[in-house]
C-alpha cells in the first residue's frame, strides 16, 4: 500500500512537471514551433515518459489549458469571496468580473500569451468537439459568473441590460481578453512607450462601467 501511494504521488508529480514545462515553452514561443522532445527535456524526463501521460501534442496542449484556467478560476473565486460576494450589487460584480482580466494582465501575462497561442493552435490542428469538451467545460466559468451578474441586474437595476445576455457577455469577454492579450504580447503599444498598460486597461474598464452602469447604482 505504501509503495502504491508513493508511486501514485510520483506519477502525479511527473505529470505536473510536464504540464508546467509545456506551459513555459508554449507561452514563450508559438506552440507549433515547440517539439514534444523539448517539453520532455524541459521537464527532466524522457520522451517515452511524456507519451505515457499524453498521447499526442494536442492532448498535452489542451490539458495545460485546463490546468491553468482551473488555477485562475480558484484565484478569482477566492477574491470574489474576499470582496463580500453576497453583498455586492450587479454593477459591483461586473466591476470585479472586469478586474479579473486586469489581474490576468498584471500577474499572469504568460496565461494570456498562452491563451492566444492556444486559440491559434487548436484551430490549426482542427481539434474536435470531443477533444475540446473538458476544456470548454472549464472555461465556461466565465459564462456562469456572468449569468449570475445578469440575473441580479434584473432584480437590482444597477446595470442597463437592454442588450441580450449572450451578446453582452461575448462582447465584454472578447474586448477584455483580446486587448489584455495583445498588451501582454506587446502588440499594440509604440516601441518607445511605457510598456505597463495597466492604466489603459483601467480606462477600458471605466468606459464599460460608464456604458452599462445605471445612475441608480
Amino acid at each position: 500500500m505504501e509503495y502504491a501511494a508513493k508511486d501514485s504521488i510520483d506519477k502525479s508529480q511527473k505529470r505536473e512537471r510536464l504540464l508546467e514545462a509545456g506551459f513555459r515553452l508554449f507561452s514563450s514561443r508559438s506552440i507549433e514551433s515547440v517539439r514534444l522532445d523539448e517539453v520532455a527535456k524541459e521537464a527532466g524526463v524522457g520522451i517515452a515518459t511524456l507519451y505515457r501521460y499524453f498521447e499526442n501534442k494536442p492532448n498535452l496542449v489542451i490539458e495545460i489549458g485546463i490546468m491553468k484556467w482551473i488555477g485562475f478560476y480558484k484565484e478569482v473565486e477566492k477574491g470574489f469571496v474576499e470582496r463580500g460576494a453576497g453583498k455586492l450589487t450587479a454593477a459591483e460584480r461586473l466591476e470585479y468580473f472586469l478586474d479579473s482580466f486586469i489581474n490576468l494582465y498584471c500577474n499572469h501575462k504568460d496565461i494570456l500569451v498562452f491563451n492566444r497561442n492556444f486559440d491559434t493552435y487548436v484551430k490549426h490542428e482542427g481539434c474536435t468537439r470531443e477533444q475540446m469538451e473538458r476544456y470548454n467545460e472549464v472555461v465556461s466559468f466565465f459564462a456562469t459568473r456572468f449569468h449570475g451578474i445578469y440575473l441580479q441586474a434584473k432584480d437590482d437595476g444597477t446595470l442597463d441590460i437592454r442588450i441580450s445576455e449572450k451578446k453582452l457577455f461575448v462582447n465584454l469577454l472578447y474586448i477584455m481578453l483580446s486587448v489584455s492579450g495583445k498588451y501582454a504580447e506587446g502588440l499594440i503599444y509604440p516601441a518607445d512607450y511605457e510598456q505597463d498598460m495597466t492604466d489603459e486597461l483601467l480606462m477600458l474598464k471605466k468606459m464599460v462601467l460608464d456604458t452599462y452602469t445605471t445612475r441608480s447604482a
